[in-house]
Formats: structure tokens, sequence, C-alpha cells
């Protein structure tokens, strides 16, 4: 129950910022080299990569992005999926009863592409409050490590008192809920002419962005990672989508989307996975990109990628949870319940 004197804060203004990775919107080369570049210059913050290789991987990769349109024009919707979620979540936060005390405003932003997210937490620096969530299931230095770093760095300890950053997803048991409804209503509606029973011609592939597990030289990263948060979020998720009575797989595999850049990466990889499937034709493979908030150039062309380059009979990329409903309320939720600590410390 709210004090009268808390109820008096019925306009405190508050930014909700959803930090996301950001990607290029075209396949223009010089837009993707720039957010290549800036994603690497990042990176470089905590692992040694030389700006020789930083300069090349980003003209490469331009280069690739630019001869594949000429096939498959399809872009990367990974921005415009995070302005929907803003949409979405504005409209829940103003239909929610906490709209009586809180005046919210949903930004987007990215660490890669413009707006920045550096940028729009300055922006709206003078609010009552902000809540920046980091739009990544798993933590590491890169995602909500570098975004405290910049609000310990440019902030008094009176002001971080208004800021709440959320992150800790993977360790979240509601968001295992709402992974298991969704993954099952899909699957329900793509097999209900069929069997709902498990067929081990049936596999799902459960990708998650692959970690550093060895620098160059044999040596452990000297970051956070994120890959035991990592591990324990696909087993937990694994285990909980094997038990469920809606299952119709056979096999459910974590798969790791790796960079194979400066030094062991986690296994198995994508490439790997593909390379067991070769024999396998009689399978239905499903990919659902479980490490992601949205999907963006690492889902995307998964499915086609797998197709071209094994023996599987059908395969098919389920959305990530992007803007569902289910997700946008548990959003909402999670914004409310940091707005209110704000509130009580102020």
């Amino acid at each position: 129950m709210l004090k009268s004197s808390q109820l008096e804060n019925h306009d405190m203004k508050i930014a909700v910022i959803l930090a996301a990775h950001g990607e290029a919107e075209t396949t223009r080369f010089m837009e993707n080299y720039r957010v290549t570049s800036q994603t690497l210059a990042h990176a470089s913050q905590v692992m040694p990569i030389p700006r020789t290789l930083q300069k090349t991987i980003a003209v490469t990769s331009s280069i690739k992005k630019l001869i594949r349109s000429r096939t498959n024009p399809e872009c990367s919707p990974h921005n415009q999926i995070t302005r929907d979620q803003v949409e979405a979540l504005q409209h829940s936060l103003d239909a929610s009863p906490s709209a009586e005390l809180f005046d919210f405003k949903v930004h987007a932003a990215f660490s890669a592409a413009p707006p920045y997210v550096e940028q729009v937490i300055e922006r709206t620096r003078l609010c009552d409050g902000q809540v920046i969530v980091s739009m990544s299931p798993i933590d590491n230095t890169l995602s909500c490590g570098q975004l405290c770093s910049c609000l310990a760095a440019s902030r008094s300890p009176d002001e971080l008192g208004k800021v709440k950053v959320l992150s800790r997803f993977w360790s979240d048991e509601r968001l295992y809920s709402i992974y298991g409804d969704y993954l099952f209503n899909n699957t329900y509606q793509h097999y209900r002419a069929q069997s709902a029973e498990k067929d081990q011609s049936k596999l799902l592939l459960l990708l998650f962005h692959g970690t550093l597990v060895k620098d160059a030289k044999g040596d452990p990263p000297l970051f956070r990672t994120g890959r035991e948060e990592t591990i324990k979020f696909s087993e937990r998720l694994q285990e909980i989508l094997q038990g469920d009575p809606r299952n119709p797989y056979g096999r459910i595999m974590t798969v790791y989307l790796n960079h194979n850049v400066g030094g062991e990466w986690t296994r198995p990889s994508f490439e790997e996975i593909t390379a067991m499937l070769a024999t396998e034709s009689s399978l239905t493979v499903d990919l659902f990109g479980g490490g992601y908030f949205a999907d963006g150039n690492e889902t995307i062309h998964r499915a086609e990628a797998l197709l071209h380059s094994s023996s599987v009979r059908a395969a098919r990329s389920i959305p990530c949870l992007n803007c569902t409903p289910a997700f946008t309320d548990y959003l909402a939720t999670r914004v409310t319940d940091a707005a209110r600590q704000i509130m009580i410390w102020r």
C-alpha cells in the first residue's frame, strides 16, 4: 500500500530506455561498415583486436552483406523490432494502473547504431527516474557491463539512486514460462495437422550468442563473457522445454553462434551442428534464437544456411520473442517494479 505522501509523486517522469545492440538497416556498404566498426571498437575495450584487423573485418563483412543482397535482399529487422517493442511497451505501461503514479516515456537506444545508448541516457538525465533495460537475456561486460560503467563514470551517488538497470533475465523463472508458452503455441499451429507426440524426426535448435572461452594465447578471458550465465540459461531452458507435455521434438540441442575472433569459442558451433546433420536427410529442423530478445543478422539467415549446407528435409526459423504480448507485459512488470523502487528512494 502506497502512503499518501507517495501518491503526491503521481507525475514522476520516468524515462524507460530499451538498450539494444543495433544493426545496419540496409545493405549499403557504408552503413554496415560504420555499425561493424562501432561493434568492434566496443569489443576491443575488453579484448585485444588490432585496428588493422578491425578494419579488415568491417570491410569484408560489409562486402559480404552487399553481395548476399543480390540474391537475398532481406535486411536486419533488429532496429525496427526494437522500435516496435518501444511502442508496445509504451502502450502496456500507459494502460497499467501504474500510469496514475508515473509518466512513462519509452525510448529505443543502440550500442552500435544511432540513436546511441549514451546519448539517450544523457538526453533523459533530468527525468525523475531512468529505467534502462538491457535487451539481452545474458549479462556480460559488453552489454549491461558497459552501461553500468558509463553510469558510474558520469553520475554522482545521489544521481545513481534514480537509475535502475534491468538485467539478469537469464535467472528469472517467469521468463522461462514465457519462452515455453510462446514456442509451443507456435509449434502447435505449425504441426497441428500432424501428431503432437514427440517425433525423433523433429529437432529444435536453440541458438545462443557464442562467447570467448580462451584468448589467442590460450588463457581465460580477463573480462566477463557471460559464458556461465549462458550455460545455465540454455540448460534450464532445454530442461523445461524437454519436460513440457506439449513438446513435439525428439531432440532439443543448444547451438552457439560464434564470431571466431581472438581465440577459442563455445561449442558446439552452428557450423559443427550443420556438419553433424549432413547425413540426417529425413529431419525437420526448427531454429529458435533463445539467447536473443529480437531477431537480427545472426538469426534470420540460419534456416537457409542449414538447408544449403546439410541434408535435412526442412528447416524453418521461429522468430525471437520480439514484441509478443506476453513478453511486453513481462517487461512492463519489471519496469514498473523498478519505477516504484526509484520512487521509494526519492
